[in-house]
C-alpha cells in the first residue's frame, strides 16, 4: 500500500556547517556609489567598519547584506524515508507527489 501527501510541513534551518557572511558596501557618492565594502562572519566587525568609513570620510550610506544557508529539514513522521529526489528512483515510493504542492489540489 501507498500513500501520497499532499502537504507536509517542512521546516527551513540555517545550516550549521556554514558561517553566514555579512556584509556592508558604501553607496554614498552622487555620481557612483564610494565602492568601499567589508565581508564579516559577524556584523560587529561590519557595524565597526561602517563608523571608522563614516568617521574618515563623512558617508553615511550603506547596504548591508547577510547571506547564508538554509537546509530544509523534513517532519519527524518523514525521516529516514525515501523523499522523491534523493537516490535517483522514485520506484521505492515518494513520501512528496511529483506535482502539486498545494493543500487543496485534488489530483
Amino acid at each position: 500500500m501507498s500513500r501520497i501527501y499532499r502537504y507536509v510541513p517542512w521546516t527551513i534551518v540555517q545550516d550549521p556547517a556554514a558561517y553566514p557572511e555579512y556584509r556592508a558596501d558604501c553607496v554614498t557618492g552622487e555620481d557612483a556609489d564610494c565602492g568601499e565594502m567589508i565581508r564579516s562572519g559577524g556584523p560587529d566587525w561590519v557595524e565597526e567598519w561602517m563608523r571608522r568609513h563614516t568617521q574618515a570620510t563623512g558617508h553615511r550610506d550603506y547596504r548591508r547584506t547577510v547571506t547564508d544557508y538554509a537546509l530544509l529539514e523534513p517532519p519527524d513522521e518523514l525521516r529516514g524515508r525515501l523523499v522523491m529526489g534523493e537516490a535517483g528512483s522514485l520506484r521505492a515510493g515518494p513520501a512528496l507527489p511529483a506535482r502539486g504542492l498545494g493543500r487543496d489540489e485534488e489530483g
